[in-house]
């Protein structure tokens, strides 16, 4: 199926909300210790990865969960959005921006065989990008993304739990010595940023960057297989021939 290149205003629209969903994971690593002791809902509407909601257990489970996974599956969509779009193209471009090629085709090999496993378990950039990619319809992408999301939101709530003692001691740390730890982490995470942009420029791709990686995108790499990347690993094994 031809699927439409999107115009640069989608594309705009598409990295605006990467970078913005980025920069607020970023600050949250920053003041990690402040926020987690003294505002942790804060914390994970910033940034819901495991060690902030592990570290976010005395927020009430209503607002833990709803939160936890709205904030965890903001950006998934957009990965499919990307390989929806660009096909192929974007998955070889996550792979170079990612620096990770054993870990993608690993990814790629594992999603051919169990793509909607793969959405439920592991719905990273990646795996997104591919579901996309290869045709997954998005409300069966979406459904499977929020269900498998749900499910890792309410596991890590139980972990929080059952690791109460260990975390309520860090948590205890944190506020004890609040100025000095805040200070720890946002020098780490401002030398981390700064390390970054020397060695590429910046940490999150421009509109032109992104529009040159991917390059045209008119016909789309991968077929719609069922989740197998056929029409690339044909191409793979002609280049050898």
């Amino acid at each position: 199926m031809q699927r439409d290149r999107p115009n640069r205003r989608k594309l705009v629209l598409l990295v605006a909300a990467v970078a913005v969903t980025g920069t607020a994971g970023t600050i949250a690593t920053a003041l990690t210790p402040v926020l987690a002791a003294q505002h942790p809902l804060l914390l994970i509407i910033l940034d819901a990865r495991n060690r902030e909601l592990i570290l976010a257990r005395h927020v009430a489970a209503v607002p833990f969960v709803l939160v936890g996974t709205l904030r965890r599956v903001l950006t998934d969509p957009l990965y499919w959005l990307l390989g929806w779009w660009y096909g192929d193209r974007a998955i070889r471009w996550l792979e170079r921006e990612a620096g990770g090629g054993a870990f993608v085709r690993l990814t790629e090999r594992f999603f051919s065989k169990a793509a909607y496993p793969m959405v439920f378990l592991f719905p990273g950039a990646v795996v997104c990008a591919l579901a996309g990619a290869t045709g997954m319809p998005f409300l069966a992408f979406l459904a499977v993304n929020v269900l498998g999301t749900i499910t890792a939101v309410l596991a890590l709530r139980f972990s929080s739990d059952v690791l109460a003692a260990p975390v309520d001691a860090v948590l205890d740390f944190f506020n004890d010595h609040l100025v000095a730890t805040t200070a720890v982490t946002v020098t780490l995470v401002a030398v981390s940023v700064l390390l970054s942009r020397r060695q590429n420029g910046t940490e999150m791709p421009s509109v032109e960057e992104l529009e040159s990686g991917l390059g045209d995108a008119d016909e789309p790499a991968l077929r719609e297989t069922g989740g197998r990347p056929e029409a690339r690993a044909r191409a793979e094994l002609d280049d050898e021939d």
